[in-house]
């Protein structure tokens, strides 16, 4: 049977509509997955979240009510998966509780250049057959709680910045990745491998 997964995905201009259907290209095809659409986590108390095993997240919105952030909260502690992208750290800026569960919040970003991404760790059990890469996209600069286990990371002013980090929250399983403003950047084929690996972890599959 197949996996099912909540796609919460909108915007125009940030995402992008053109990097959105990306993203659906990169995910909706894989095997053993099936994907329903949202476009916002508003939906979440009007939705029965049991048959869904993670949410994808991929807006940039301002506002989040008390209703849909408890029930997202309860969804992962009881062991569900968040799969979040690029412009969510950026999201819900008056909502503390949500960077809590994200583990970070967007600080600034400069302008769109090239720059590499590599594996923290050569033993990592998540991203491991990742190799490093160059990317051309909005490189966010990220308050991160120290506890996550970040995976993949830049290095800007001597200094590593992550891109990619996994945490827990209750029983659930939370993946960010910075990535995601350009086109180019959520077609480039690594940073569809890290979207692949995320998002099987989310979904309790593999590495614990």
């Amino acid at each position: 049977m197949a996996i099912q997964v909540l796609l919460v995905s909108a915007g125009l201009f940030h995402p992008s509509l053109l990097c959105r259907f990306w993203l659906r290209r990169a995910l909706v095809p894989l095997p053993g997955y099936h994907f329903t659409q949202a476009s916002s986590l508003e939906a979440l108390p009007r939705l029965s979240l049991d048959p869904f095993r993670a949410l994808v997240l991929y807006v940039h919105h301002d506002t989040l009510s008390t209703a849909a952030l408890d029930c997202l909260d309860a969804y992962l502690g009881r062991g569900g998966g968040l799969l979040a992208l690029h412009s969510a750290s950026a999201s819900y800026k008056e909502e503390p509780r949500f960077y809590e569960i994200l583990g970070g919040r967007f600080v600034t970003h400069g302008p769109v250049e090239e720059f590499a991404v590599q594996l923290s760790s050569p033993q990592d059990e998540i991203f491991r057959n990742t190799p490093a890469f160059s990317v051309r996209d909005e490189l966010y600069r990220l308050e991160y709680d120290p506890g996550n286990r970040v995976h993949l990371h830049t290095v800007v002013d001597g200094e590593r910045e992550p891109v990619v980090w996994t945490r827990r929250w209750g029983q659930g399983r939370v993946c960010y990745c910075a990535l995601g403003h350009t086109v180019g950047a959520v077609r480039h084929p690594q940073t569809r491998q890290i979207l692949h690996q995320g998002l099987a972890w989310a979904c309790g599959e593999g590495a614990p």
